[in-house]
Parts: structure tokens; C-alpha cells; sequence
């Protein structure tokens, strides 16, 4: 979630940029392409996504309303990377901010430069903390704190793309949530 002291910026940044409203499946980044947009998600899920080796596809992040969803590593580089953004719910309304445009504008606004700064920690933060959370949390914590912070997701999103974000077969999720039941 945007923060309360950056919820202005937001404001500000969504009267400048458009939305499009986007169906589920839809791409809206494509893998292996040369990307440097952020991205701002009003109303709808989305989800980072990559390719392994036998072309199977794998939930690398989701992203949910009043969200940013973005490829830092390809912002940052200018480079092709392996990563593409799809859209998964219907009637997503989602802001697209080309970031050549967000450093302009960083460069005269203090708020947008605090932003940015802010917005690039958390996300280092969070991966950081997801990437610790793999290796020493089971399953079953990470389903259940997934849970306790997004809750509508179970609802909203396809249980094969909450386990891969969560690092675990559908197999092993359909176990966990038997156990609730």
C-alpha cells in the first residue's frame, strides 16, 4: 500500500498520467523487453512473472490496489530483463508512469523526489525480507502471514499464482488451506 504521507504525491502523479482499464491475462509488459515504466494500480491485481527454463511461467510478485508494480531491475539497468507484468483481475485501472517522466518531474518536486527514494527502499526491503522468508519460514507461515496482510487475495487471484508467489507447489497451498477447514 502507498503510504499515508505519500498518498498526495499519488494524487498528484494520477492527474498527470492516464489509466486504462485492462482485462485479466492481459500483458502489459512483455518478458524480455526494454522497460522503464512504473506503474500504479488505482483498482485491480497484477503479478511480475518470468519463464524457467521449460517455459513454464512463475509468479515473481503481485501487486494489488493502491499499489506500485514495477521492474526496478530493468528501470534502473535500461536493459532487457526476463520479467514481464500481467494483468489478473478484470476491469484493473491501472496508471502507467514512464519513468523518463517521473525524474522530471522528481527534479522539481521534493515530494515526488521523497517518493521515488522511499518507493525503491521499501521495494529493496520487502524482496530482502520475501527472499529470508523462503529459506527459514515454512509454508505454512508464509501462507498464513500472506493471509493476515492480504486477505481479499484468497478471492482474487488464482491459487496456482498465490503459490508461487508464496514458494510452494499447489499441492502443498491445497493442503495448507485443507487444514483450515
Amino acid at each position: 500500500m502507498i503510504s499515508k504521507k505519500h498518498t498526495r504525491v499519488i494524487e498528484n502523479l494520477t492527474q498527470i498520467f492516464e489509466s486504462t482499464l485492462y482485462r485479466r491475462k492481459e500483458i502489459i509488459v512483455d518478458v524480455d523487453e526494454v522497460h522503464r515504466d512504473l506503474f500504479y494500480i488505482r483498482k485491480g491485481v497484477a503479478r511480475i512473472f518470468y519463464y524457467d527454463d521449460k517455459a513454464r511461467n512463475h509468479t515473481h510478485w503481485i501487486s494489488s490496489d493502491h499499489q506500485c508494480i514495477a521492474i526496478f531491475s530493468g528501470i534502473l539497468s535500461g536493459k532487457r530483463v526476463p520479467y514481464g507484468i500481467e494483468v489478473i483481475e478484470d476491469h484493473s485501472e491501472i496508471f502507467r508512469m514512464p519513468y523518463h517522466q517521473v525524474l522530471e518531474l522528481k527534479s522539481r518536486s521534493p515530494e515526488i523526489q521523497q517518493f521515488m527514494e522511499d518507493l525503491f527502499a521499501e521495494s529493496l526491503i520487502i524482496m530482502g525480507n520475501r527472499m529470508i522468508d523462503q529459506q527459514i519460514k515454512s509454508t505454512d507461515e508464509r501462507y498464513h502471514e500472506l493471509v493476515a496482510a492480504h486477505p481479499d487475495w484468497l478471492q482474487r487471484i488464482n491459487l496456482g499464482y498465490i503459490a508461487g508467489y508464496l514458494g510452494m507447489t499447489q499441492q502443498q497451498l491445497s493442503k495448507i488451506r485443507g487444514q483450515r477447514s
